[in-house]
């Protein structure tokens, strides 16, 4: 019986700090879910079509596991790329992906795209050359670039007209980068994360040392992309070759809620005065109907525990009088 309340008081307590974690959340903050960017098993519809995504190349696709971008052989190139523009202006990317194959030496990597080209097969990662708009590369063969562990991830912004260094594996268009040894045939999911605001910065996280640990790859300063980009990745292998595989990606509108931006802006005199007050009286009702929210959490937890305490105690004492 004591074993029965206690877990009943665990959960109460859990309740409770889930409500104050809720509490806690970034308010400034709201993500929409962005469905025609997004993608997940089973991939096609009844017709063997994706609705949202075109793909090409050496491209296949499993239903019910993945998108396999390159298989395992070598001389392969194969793409998917979004039918529709990413039109966010803030915005973030979650793809889970697996790069893997057999054997000791192994290439080339693949490539995440927001480009205003699309769907063309090429030279860089399965994709086109002279891009305009920003790639991500997940390289995973290293040509010749000393002092640099792989696999590496780097980002590189194109402008149409500049060239993909490819024999020193994007040292000279690197922006920013960041090694990532054991991303490949990761024992645990391994995924990539882009947070972009406009204007601001472009954020990569990667998940592939244990499950639900991100470590920060690299965070830029303000980038501004095409007015039109598309979603995409790409894959390519040489003579050495891998399988790169696309799992799923989530893809999600970062909203700026107006009403948290610099509160110090708010207190200026006249007009700006007015702002603070209307921010502050926003501030105390959301306050007020989560402390309520919160009350009545309490409230049920508490009831259910007495509820069960009771009943525990008359079970007890009806079979004292027998």
């Amino acid at each position: 019986m004591w074993f029965s309340r206690r877990a009943s008081l665990l959960w109460l307590l859990a309740a409770c700090m889930e409500v104050k974690a809720a509490i806690q959340a970034d308010p400034s903050i709201r993500t929409i879910p962005l469905r025609s960017h997004t993608l997940s098993a089973p991939f096609l519809d009844s017709d063997m079509q994706s609705r949202f995504y075109d793909f090409g190349g050496d491209t296949i696709i499993r239903a019910d596991q993945y998108v396999r971008l390159t298989s395992d052989r070598p001389s392969q190139e194969g793409w998917l790329f979004s039918r529709l523009p990413l039109t966010a202006t803030n915005w973030e990317i979650e793809v889970e992906f697996k790069i893997h194959g057999q054997g000791n030496l192994h290439g080339d990597g693949m490539a995440i795209w927001l480009t205003k080209q699309r769907a063309t097969t090429g030279t860089v990662f399965g994709s086109t050359d002279n891009f305009e708009g920003l790639g991500v590369f997940i390289d995973t063969y290293k040509n010749q670039r000393p002092g640099v562990v792989f696999p590496y991830v780097m980002a590189m912004m194109g402008n149409a007209s500049v060239k993909y260094d490819k024999d020193h594996d994007g040292k000279e268009n690197e922006i920013a980068g960041c090694s990532a040894r054991g991303i490949r045939s990761a024992a645990v999911t391994t995924k990539i994360r882009l947070t972009y605001f406009q204007e601001k910065s472009l954020k990569v996280d990667l998940q592939y040392k244990s499950e639900g640990e991100w470590t920060e790859c690299f965070e830029t300063g303000p980038l501004t992309l095409p007015s039109v980009a598309y979603l995409g990745f790409s894959a390519e292998t040489g003579e050495l070759s891998d399988n790169h595989d696309i799992i799923s990606v989530t893809t999600n509108n970062k909203y700026v809620n107006k009403a948290y931006t610099d509160q110090g802006s708010s207190t200026t005199p006249d007009k700006g005065r007015g702002r603070g007050k209307q921010f502050n009286q926003q501030r105390e009702r959301e306050s007020g109907s989560w402390r309520w929210f919160f009350f009545k959490v309490i409230v049920f937890g508490a009831v259910v525990v007495g509820a069960y305490i009771g009943w525990t105690m008359y079970r007890a004492n009806q079979r004292g009088r027998f």
